[in-house]
């Protein structure tokens, strides 16, 4: 008698292929350097007092500070014992006996059982050595939908543009299957699919901490997606199931996250040095730390004792990636010689504000602001003056929030002159009225976008595609407007960009998570944030304390600048005087 479910008798169990018992290990994806000392002496400083005889309780205090580090909403991320285990639980909740899983084949070698052991069936969506999406949009009647990019084992990726349409189009399905987004080695690759999470509800994506800060000793990995999906998946976690020692583990690594950059920034190159000096094979583009190797050359590498993955039946190997002297040697083993590195570009990313910055809308956004207040509190003065008021006290970046603020100012204090009273606010953003402020901005989102809809005709672009092209920056967006004012954003300028909007509470600024999820999604190292209010001033300088190994700058534009600046900040009469100065040192 079997006490076992029938579809599970024939489940292999997954097992690491045979390989020699010693030599370099190039065959598990693993980071081929060790902690930094001193993040290493900082952990075991820990370890050695913490106590062994009480459960671990620093989960949900981890959790936070990651979440904040990753620009996810309150709820929006789970941390787990691995990105394998996470992938598990998302399988376990989702999966009714029979439903369909798209993989990619070839793929991660530990998906087919995680989809059975679940009651699943696997559809294997032919891949080859590269990502073809036309395969993909034939499996959206899926249930759940597993993309890894960049793959494993071959290392293909595509870029959040060429996804876009397949996103899009499981969005549309009646019934949109869940997409789970596998980016394990997202940290490699020359951008990653963060945006696409905050944008579609069935979209979720999956990090490890195993590679980019090399702990894959310590089995952590987390989940990003749509709070509400992410609070079920938490009900369903093991309680405890992070080991105390893992924990302080992500703390720690977290604390030198600067310092465990350079070695990630250096492999890309060193990946693609080592592809283009093999004499003897073809090595497939990758966007992983590793390569996909054909013919399998294994044979001779381990005969000089140099680990690798064989891929059964395909003719081909996996190589991970190690240090320049590990991957000179490898070269060497197969016959070819390392290239020297070479300068690596840094990369660079420039956001812009839309409002003020890309566009001349003051006109327009005032007015809008101005006949919606109007049409709602007719006795109310109101004047150009309060407006900038408000945009000078903070927190009213978004203007559906700035005419409910101006609403319950009127309650509160009558039909009065709201320039003063919001001049002597002092900073404090009149607190006592947030409550208000919220309930009435539904309301007043309605009027202003009624009445921007005629105002929009004053606004005009303040520069060209071109004139941001020429400063050889990556370009992107980080805008208070709401997605539909985006939209006439777009036709304003005649062209579009990557971008963040006023989508969600988070995005808000002068919350930081926009900019912090743009230097993820563009792996950027660089930053300059072009802002002409103070909530995005306060928005750059609250992402910097969050993710420090970014080179953060505030450039500061319009008549204004000087009233929110600070020291360190630069500044600008327009952007068209900033774009100039961007290839230079700037002061």
């Amino acid at each position: 008698m079997s006490f076992l479910r029938p579809d599970l008798a024939d489940l292999p169990a997954y097992r690491r292929p045979p390989e020699p018992p010693t030599g370099l290990r190039l065959h598990m994806n693993e980071a081929g350097s060790d902690w930094p000392a001193a993040a290493r002496e900082a952990l075991l400083a820990r370890l050695h007092t913490l106590p062994f005889n009480l459960y671990p309780e620093r989960q949900e205090e981890l959790t936070e500070r990651l979440r904040k580090r990753v620009g996810a909403p309150e709820g929006g991320l789970l941390l787990g014992p691995s990105s394998g285990a996470l992938l598990d639980l998302v399988a376990m909740a989702g999966l009714s006996f029979g439903d369909t899983v798209a993989i990619p084949d070839p793929g991660f070698s530990l998906y087919p059982m995680l989809v059975r052991r679940n009651g699943g069936q696997v559809r294997k969506v032919p891949q080859g050595t590269g990502f073809p999406l036309e395969p993909w949009f034939e499996a959206l009647d899926c249930r759940q939908v597993w993309l890894t990019l960049p793959n494993n084992p071959t290392g293909a990726w595509v870029s959040p543009e060429e996804l876009e349409p397949l996103l899009a189009a499981a969005a549309a399905r009646p019934v949109p299957p869940l997409v789970v987004m596998d980016e394990a080695y997202a940290e490699f690759a020359p951008a990653t699919h963060r945006l696409a999470v905050d944008r579609y509800p069935n979209v979720v994506l999956l990090r490890t901490f195993s590679k980019a800060l090399a702990s894959a000793s310590w089995r952590l990995g987390y989940l990003l997606g749509d709070p509400a999906l992410v609070s079920k998946l938490a009900t369903l976690q093991l309680p405890y199931s992070i080991p105390a020692a893992s924990l302080e583990a992500l703390d720690v690594a977290l604390d030198f996250a600067p310092t465990f950059e350079p070695a990630v920034r250096a492999l890309p190159e060193r990946r693609d040095r080592l592809a283009a000096s093999l004499p003897s094979h073809r090595a497939a583009p990758s966007a992983g730390n590793f390569i996909h190797v054909t013919p399998d050359p294994s044979d001779a590498l381990e005969t000089e004792g140099i680990k690798v993955r064989r891929l059964p039946g395909t003719g081909a190997a996996r190589l991970t990636i190690g240090t320049e002297a590990d991957t000179g040697r490898v070269a060497a083993t197969l016959g070819g010689k390392l290239p020297a590195p070479v300068p690596r570009a840094t990369r660079r990313l420039l956001v812009l504000d839309i409002d003020g910055v890309l566009i001349d809308a003051d006109r327009s956004f005032m007015e809008a602001v101005a006949r919606a207040l109007a049409e709602c509190r007719p006795a109310l003065p109101w004047s150009d003056g309060a407006y900038r008021a408000f945009k000078r006290l903070g927190g009213y970046n978004n203007d559906f929030r700035l005419a409910a603020g101006a609403l319950a100012l009127a309650e509160a204090y009558g039909d009065v002159d709201l320039q003063p009273v919001v001049e002597g606010a002092e900073g404090r953003s009149f607190v006592e009225l947030e409550a208000r402020i919220q309930a009435l901005e539904p309301s007043a989102q309605i009027l202003v976008q009624k009445h921007y809809a005629d105002t929009i005709q004053l606004e005009r672009p303040l520069t060209t595609l071109a004139e941001l092209q020429a400063t050889g920056w990556e370009l992107a967006v980080l805008t208070g407007r709401p997605p539909e004012e985006l939209d006439l954003a777009w036709r304003v300028l005649g062209f579009q960009l990557p971008a963040v909007c006023d989508a969600a509470a988070h995005l808000r600024k002068p919350e930081p998570a926009g900019l912090l999820q743009l230097a993820d999604a563009f792996r950027a190292e660089e930053v300059v944030f072009a802002g002409d209010t103070i909530d995005d001033a306060r928005c750059l300088h609250a992402a910097t304390e969050l993710k420090p190994e970014v080179a953060w700058r505030f450039a500061a534009l319009g008549p204004d600048r000087a009233r929110f600046a600070a020291q360190k900040d630069i500044q600008f009469d327009s952007l068209r005087d900033l774009l100039p100065m961007l290839n230079q040192e700037l002061p």
